[in-house]
């Protein structure tokens, strides 16, 4: 398994996906050789050597260019077609469209060979003659704002970090760019009770550089051998979540608030009947990134857990067990590029459950789910997945007498389109 992960692994891809759009770009300078400066750069998920479009409300679709440069929070781009001269304008705010390599023209594709000079950076620096003895001195800085001319502590210091982390006309910005995905699974097979099962939902996110804001709806029908009575039964589980993130606090942390919802029933019993996990707020620790890594993520975030099962009595009937606690929910995250029309994403929730009027922590009550998903991408909006997921939950066995671990394998088609 190992082995053919790591073949797979070993394909080269780009951050900037065919189709991904990053919006409110300026041109912040016109260089030498058709090379602009934009405001936008690694902490947005540009790279260099990425392949993209520009174009604005007013004018449309203005040129093509390559990312020859990227910085923090700016980079350069050479651009190789303006079939429109005005439509190109410092005063015009631009969206950047991600394009398939594929679409660059042969001449233009030896941009990406070597390091492309860029005159007015690469130039060296002229050698300071000393000072000047007849320059007189100003009175007055360059800056004459109190919190560029005061160094910020304290109080103010995190004022002004709250003031930058809940910018609330780049929070309405951010999210009007919202993408839903639809998806369904004609196949989908279980392991507890031999499951077969037709699973359908929608996942949506905006694409943004610091407010995202991620949904998720799934249910599932299935037919299963029913472990008392060997008769085929009808069921159906429900799963929802929804998380809010403040990208890049720092440069390596980003908050994390989450609320998950689920419930499935097995058998004549609902286990969990309704399972709430609500997180306000944890933090995100992105420990790595490149071309072919577009994320390598650890997450914390304490989750508060509220569970409903209903349970069996000796005379048949059945009532409701109520259960509340804290879990630790640890989740590390990845997804890597293999190529430009396949990528592998991971994700594994560790949630070990504390009990709140002891505060003994339960090692073997985990709520373990490690989710693995194969992208193929058919066209630009259509995406066939392979999906295998690993679940272990104590109280399945406990509560309900079935297996504590189920896997699920199922086939994916899914269509994305933008609201």
């Amino acid at each position: 398994m190992w082995i053919i992960l790591g073949v797979l692994l070993s394909f080269s891809a780009f951050a900037l996906e065919p189709f991904e759009k990053i919006k409110n770009v300026k041109i912040l300078r016109v260089l030498p050789n058709n090379i602009v400066m934009l405001n936008r750069g690694l902490e947005d998920g540009i790279l260099r050597n990425d392949h993209a479009k520009l174009s604005n409300d007013t004018e449309g679709y203005s040129s093509r260019a390559i990312c020859i440069r990227a910085g923090t929070d700016v980079s350069y781009w050479r651009l190789y077609r303006i079939p429109n001269s005005e439509a190109f304008s410092l005063d015009y705010v631009y969206t950047i469209s991600g394009m398939a390599d594929r679409e660059i023209p042969f001449p233009e594709a030896t941009i990406r060979d070597h390091r492309a000079e860029i005159a007015e950076l690469d130039q060296k620096p002229k050698q300071e003659a000393g000072p000047d003895p007849f320059t007189i001195k100003r009175d007055l800085p360059e800056k004459l704002t109190e919190r560029d001319l005061i160094q910020a502590t304290g109080p103010e210091k995190r004022k002004l970090f709250v003031e930058k982390a809940l910018n609330q006309d780049q929070m309405k910005r951010d999210l009007e760019d919202y993408r839903i995905s639809l998806y369904a699974s004609p196949f989908t097979r279980q392991s507890i009770n031999e499951g077969e099962s037709l699973r359908y939902g929608f996942r949506g996110g905006n694409v943004a550089s610091k407010y995202r804001l991620l949904t998720q709806f799934e249910q599932q029908q299935t037919k299963l051998k029913d472990p008392l009575t060997k008769e085929s039964v009808s069921t159906r589980s429900t799963f929802g979540q929804a998380q809010f993130v403040i990208h890049r606090l720092t440069n390596s942390i980003s908050s994390l608030s989450i609320v998950n919802y689920g419930s499935q029933r097995f058998s004549e019993l609902a286990t969990p009947k309704s399972h709430w996990q609500v997180g306000p707020i944890g933090f995100t620790w992105h420990m790595y990134e490149s071309k072919t890594w577009e994320y390598l993520d650890l997450s914390y975030v304490p989750l508060y857990d509220i569970r409903n099962t209903e349970v069996m009595n000796a005379d048949g009937s059945t009532s409701v067990t109520k259960k509340n606690g804290l879990r630790h929910g640890f989740r590390f995250a990845l997804k890597t590029r293999i190529n430009e029309r396949v990528a592998l994403e991971n994700l594994l929730w560790v949630r070990p459950f504390q009990e709140l009027d002891s505060w003994e922590l339960k090692g073997d009550d985990l709520n373990m789910v490690n989710d693995l998903r194969l992208i193929f991408s058919l066209t630009d909006n259509f995406f066939f997945d392979y999906n295998f997921i690993y679940q272990k939950d104590k109280l399945w066995k406990t509560l309900s007498n079935l297996p504590e671990t189920n896997t699920i394998n199922s086939l994916n088609l899914r269509y994305d389109f933008d609201v």
